[in-house]
């Protein structure tokens, strides 16, 4: 339905496309030697956690020279009853412009086993007998690359943090099935930005560029997201955006109400203009003082066509390219990896060169104050910003071993993975 629907408005476009070789495997294997895997199970998160997750596997199989085996689809936390895997949202062809990747079908052809072997739980039982599992944790270990980084570059030893440094060193090195089971003691969700300690500077780029380039959405999300901005309700109008979460979210400090919103933010948006809210509040007068300052649209209220084609499942990651979509501010909840993702999407959008939204504003904004400033002075309401690209706490150009100190590395994103990233290699 959506691929006859007219597509002229605004062009979701981010960073360029690196297929040069020596980009995309540098650390190849040997097309003569032996296959090596690596594979995982699936993140028991919400969708950007396990989209975060597969950001550490991509890096991990792109450092190793391996074929990453996505794994078998299941439930996926949030999104129905429905089994999805992984290609279900992101586009092969990007991804296989700098990795060998194949499913668990294909991974089972290979290897001279049944098509029942592709099943979830045959598929982990298998790959757990067959793998080795190093037992790393994204949040309290970090690799360093390679692993004497520490010692040829001084200035990462205090972004360790008190964590533990790990290399691909031993058997996690030579084994031909790299694998990352679903473990709360070694899971493997966190900020690759974070994890990777790279011993070259040029390769933090690499990494980040990496993740930019190869994890791209299927073309028909995009296709769906391009069309609902030209619905009526959004086509040709300078909107921002905003994110409120709420719902089974944990975190009791972010859960304040629409009228502390609409004081936080009153300088971010002049009254009456159209802001698009991504929210999973499901109370509908919750919203109303919002309304009465602001033109609220919302994702029902977008072309009945459009919103009718979005698969339950999509809905949210279209959400997200709304958002990263609008002409003006964004305004995120804090904590939340959903909002994360949709300044990570506006930051590289922001310096795509001809990109319908080359230059938007990609300093952090939030609906709340910082959580971790009790002082009055510290909870007032966002001034009036002096230019784009600079909010008034300071935020937006912490990195995020200095931000640690006041929030989760995942809590919020990190100018320098889209500002610190290669266009050119040449």
């Amino acid at each position: 339905m959506y691929d006859s629907l007219d597509r002229k408005a605004v062009r979701l476009s981010y960073g360029p496309t690196l297929g040069c070789p020596e980009f995309a495997r540098p650390m190849k294997a040997a097309d003569s030697g032996p296959a090596r895997y690596l594979t995982f199970d699936t993140d028991s998160g919400g969708w950007n956690n396990i989209l975060m997750h597969f950001e550490i596997m991509v890096v991990l199989a792109w450092l190793t020279g391996r074929t990453i085996i996505v794994p078998p689809a299941t439930r996926l936390y949030l999104l129905g009853n429905e089994t999805l895997g992984l290609l279900d949202f992101f586009d092969r062809e990007s991804l296989e412009k700098y990795l060998d990747v194949l499913t668990p079908r294909e991974y089972a052809a290979s290897e001279g086993f049944g098509e029942e072997f592709a099943t979830h739980e045959r598929f982990h039982q298998h790959i757990s007998e067959r793998g080795y599992s190093p037992g790393w944790n994204a949040m309290e270990d970090a690799l360093a690359h390679p692993p004497h980084a520490l010692t040829a570059r001084f200035e990462l030893i205090p972004r360790l943090l008190g964590r533990r440094p790990v290399g691909i060193v031993g058997e996690a090195d030579t084994c031909e099935i790299l694998y990352f089971p679903a473990s709360k003691k070694h899971r493997m969700f966190g900020v690759a930005e974070a994890f990777f300690l790279f011993a070259d500077p040029l390769d933090e780029r690499r990494s980040r560029s990496l993740i930019r380039d190869a994890i791209r959405y299927r073309p028909e999300i995009m296709r769906l997201a391009e069309a609902a901005l030209q619905s009526p309700a959004l086509a040709g109008l300078s909107f921002g955006a905003m994110h409120i979460r709420r719902g089974d979210f944990q975190y009791d400090k972010t859960q304040i109400s629409a009228e502390s919103i609409v004081a936080h933010m009153a300088n971010l948006f002049s009254p009456g203009q159209t802001i698009y809210v991504a929210t999973d509040e499901q109370d509908l007068e919750f919203l109303q003082p919002v309304r009465e300052r602001y033109d609220i649209v919302t994702l029902g209220q977008l072309d009945p066509e459009v919103v009718s084609a979005i698969p339950h499942h999509w809905s949210g990651i279209v959400e997200t390219l709304i958002c990263a979509a609008a002409p003006e501010r964004f305004v995120g909840t804090r904590l939340s990896t959903f909002s994360a993702r949709i300044s990570i999407l506006r930051g590289h959008m922001s310096l795509t060169p001809g990109s319908d939204l080359a230059g938007i504003d990609t300093a952090l904004y939030y609906t709340q104050p910082p959580l971790w400033q009790p002082s009055a002075e510290a909870q007032r309401p966002y001034g009036k910003p002096l230019a784009k690209h600079v909010d008034e706490f300071g935020e937006t150009d912490l990195p995020w071993w200095e931000s640690r100190r006041h929030v989760p590395v995942w809590g919020r994103a990190y100018k320098a993975v889209w500002a610190e990233t290669i266009v050119d290699e040449d």
